[in-house]
């Protein structure tokens, strides 16, 4: 048990880092931009003709995933408000936090993030079931994006349960809101490893589905017009998709192998450089303004080429269509 007077020296040390209070303020501002951001992208994504290139399953997910960056944005914004506040404001000896609000923060920051990585796996599952089914699909129902949005919630929930069992409730304050200590494997590094592997392999994934997309395109060409327009709607939505997966797996991988450095070396750095790393080296607000902005461009991009392409088949010799239906009735 740390005593009242190292509770006040530790604090004293933490306060006085310039690196970590320029690491807090980077932190709070990228959620401050993040967060309305978020909103107006989830109004978007259900208000916009853009959205139309998308499922109702698919935009189902990413509003899940969207959440998942709202909730954790908006729980930094309160930690790391209160933590410049009381480095500005208060003495050292009452800087410390209080564990429980420690950790109703931190649980909903960490559900937040779990929610955001758990998008892949649905999906990857969707996009499988959408190829699978591509002639259909365009007009299934939404059971299948509720079904995903079920799993994306409960993976995040069991991840983050899981990275919560050994939190500290027996101390009564905390220098610094955090799970982790340094030179400890614990569940968080463990889910964070098992998140890494999940990333990677729904990447391979995504691949494995925008091949096999193009394979059935290439099939398609004798098709209808509406089944030939099916058919290059999914191709156009997995390559926006399949850019998700690639700036998802680069972050995560950075995001993971960053922190797993920090755990190694972590005793050997001073404690206000070691949490201005363990920050830095989650900045999910910062991964959400890049990827929506990036995702959105890319999507209105799609929109575009896709009204191309139909124009020059509206403009080309209809004649085949009649011959494939006369063929289909011999």
């Amino acid at each position: 048990m740390t005593s009242y007077r190292e509770h006040c020296q530790m604090m004293e040390h933490i306060s006085s880092s310039l690196f970590l209070r320029c690491t807090i303020l980077f932190e709070l501002v990228s959620s401050l931009i993040a967060v309305p951001l978020v909103i107006f992208s989830s109004f978007y994504i259900w208000k916009s003709q853009t959205s139309k290139l998308f499922h109702f399953n698919v935009i189902i997910i990413f509003q899940l995933h969207l959440f998942g960056f709202f909730l954790h944005s908006l729980n930094r914004i309160f930690l790391h408000s209160t933590d410049l506040y009381s480095y500005t404001m208060l003495d050292y000896c009452n800087m410390p936090a209080k564990t429980m609000r420690c950790f109703v923060f931190r649980v909903q920051y960490g559900f937040g993030l779990w929610l955001v990585g758990a998008t892949t796996v649905a999906l990857a599952i969707e996009r499988y079931v959408a190829t699978v089914r591509s002639s259909k699909y365009e007009h299934s129902s939404c059971f299948l994006g509720l079904c995903m949005a079920i799993l994306q919630l409960s993976i995040a929930a069991v991840a983050n349960y899981y990275s919560f069992l050994s939190f500290p409730f027996s101390q009564p304050v905390m220098n610094y809101c955090t799970a982790v200590k340094p030179g400890f494997v614990t569940n968080i590094e463990k889910a964070f490893i098992g998140c890494l592997i999940i990333q990677i392999g729904g990447r391979i994934i995504f691949h494995f589905l925008f091949k096999l997309n193009e394979e059935l395109r290439a099939k398609g060409l004798t098709a209808t017009l509406s089944n030939r327009f099916s058919l290059e709607q999914n191709l156009k939505s997995m390559k926006t998709l399949k850019l998700f997966a690639n700036m998802q797996s680069v972050f995560v991988v950075i995001h993971i192998v960053f922190f797993l450095v920090i755990m190694q070396f972590g005793e050997q750095m001073s404690t206000s450089t070691y949490v201005a790393f363990i920050e830095l080296s989650g900045s999910y607000p910062l991964y959400a303004v890049i990827s929506m902005v990036i995702l959105f461009k890319r999507a209105k991009e799609n929109k575009v080429k896709i009204k191309k392409t139909l124009q020059s088949h509206v403009n080309a010799d209809q004649s085949i269509y009649f011959e494939n239906f006369k063929k289909s009735w011999n």
